[in-house]
């Protein structure tokens, strides 16, 4: 395969996500610096090299060549017959995707669909399981509307991260950010019962530090973003604990709150799903 084929295939291309402007700025020993560190090679040659990179397999296959192993709670609960929307806290970044693809391949097949920002819906091992959605920008495609109601309307399950972001440390606690509302018009709109789901784990001091470094200065970027390829590769061993609880009826989601209200009621739900998982996260 010609190197040029091979660069359309990348799951980590740290020129592509520099952008052109960047690229000119930086001197090449800053890029192949940030190359190293975000483990561009290893990500694109290891795992992407494996036998089973494309469709579902690819999560297994990942999680497998990380050594990160997960144990659900709660799966007793879901009846498999019906169309939910499942909603999860986004503590790392990396491996919940992961841990995430690998349980609903499992439980449903290759039915599930996960709204995610453009740059991971270019991850083309996976491109089939994401509907790119901008999280951090108020403008959006014109055909977004469209894309969301197919989801919606598919007999396809369907995962919402409402964050947006992964957790931050406030104050010296790990953070939860504050939900969006779009699972709970979408749930009532649709008709579709809400899972709260829990998964354990945080990130490194070091994310958190470069977090809290990006708001000190007012950067547009949070830096610790471009390591969480490194924070997932610092995850290698663990073990992580998927929590689901009980199906939240559509119907739930009544005009005695706001949407938004809700969305925050459903936040703390999933927050105390973490009781007795063996890792409880402040959020």
């Amino acid at each position: 395969m010609e190197k040029s084929n091979e660069r359309e295939n990348y799951l980590v291309d740290i020129e592509k996500i520099l952008g052109p402007k960047l690229r000119k700025k930086l001197p090449r020993f800053a890029i192949n610096f940030l190359k190293r560190r975000l483990h561009q090679d290893q990500v694109n040659e290891a795992i992407m090299g494996a036998n089973s990179y494309h469709g579902a397999g690819f999560f297994d296959e990942a999680l497998k060549y990380l050594n990160i192993t997960y144990r659900t709670r709660g799966e007793e609960k879901l009846d498999k017959d019906k169309k939910y929307i499942f909603v999860c806290n986004h503590p790392l970044g990396g491996p919940e995707a992961l841990i995430i693809g690998s349980i609903f391949h499992r439980l449903y097949g290759e039915g599930f669909q996960v709204p995610v920002t453009p740059i991971m819906a270019n991850l083309k091992p996976l491109a089939e399981f994401f509907t790119p959605v901008n999280n951090l920008s108020s403008k959006q495609s014109r055909d977004l509307g469209e894309r969301i109601a197919k989801m919606f309307t598919s007999d396809q399950q369907v995962v919402v991260f409402p964050a947006g972001l992964c957790a931050k440390r406030i104050k010296g606690k790990v953070t939860e950010m504050p939900w969006k509302k779009m699972f709970v018009t979408q749930a009532r709109r649709y008709e579709r019962d809400v899972v709260p789901v829990h998964m354990s784990g945080h990130n490194s001091k070091w994310f958190f530090f470069l977090a809290k470094v990006s708001r000190f200065f007012k950067l547009k970027i949070n830096i610790g973003m471009l390591y969480l390829v490194d924070e997932l590769f610092k995850q290698r061993g663990n073990e992580f604990v998927i929590t689901f609880g009980e199906p939240i009826p559509y119907t739930t989601f009544d005009r005695s709150k706001t949407d938004l209200q809700w969305a925050a009621e459903i936040k703390d739900k999933v927050a105390k799903l973490a009781e007795g998982n063996g890792c409880v996260m402040n959020m």
